[in-house]
């Protein structure tokens, strides 16, 4: 899922004048080894494509894909999804985890 505030930026994070979240870290930080959510994403999909030769059962799939950054609206402090938006991302992960060709596809496992 996206989170508008720390994609770039590192946190900590904090509520900020007008409710939303907001990084209390600078973008400048991640040269010198501080993690925003960007940083921390490239390297878990990095990590699991790296394990996958080993391990065909290891999966990854970017929040992103459930609630992207152009839905930041369903995001009213800047990190909690809506109802609505809980239900659509069970959706999309029911789509991409257990539809024909998913990793938990039952047709798959037969």
């Amino acid at each position: 899922m996206s989170c508008p505030a720390l994609e770039e930026a590192p946190g900590p994070a904090a509520e900020g004048p007008d409710g939303k979240l907001t990084a209390l870290g600078e973008v400048a930080e991640v040269a010198g080894g501080a993690l925003s959510l960007t940083v921390v994403r490239a390297e878990l999909a990095r990590i699991v494509a790296a394990r996958q030769a080993h391990d065909p059962h290891l999966h990854h799939l970017d929040g992103r894909e459930l609630l992207g950054p152009d839905e930041a609206e369903d995001l009213p402090d800047g990190l909690h999804p809506t109802a609505t938006a809980y239900r659509r991302m069970g959706k999309r992960f029911a789509a991409r985890a257990f539809a024909n060709g998913g990793p938990f596809s039952p047709d798959d496992h037969a």
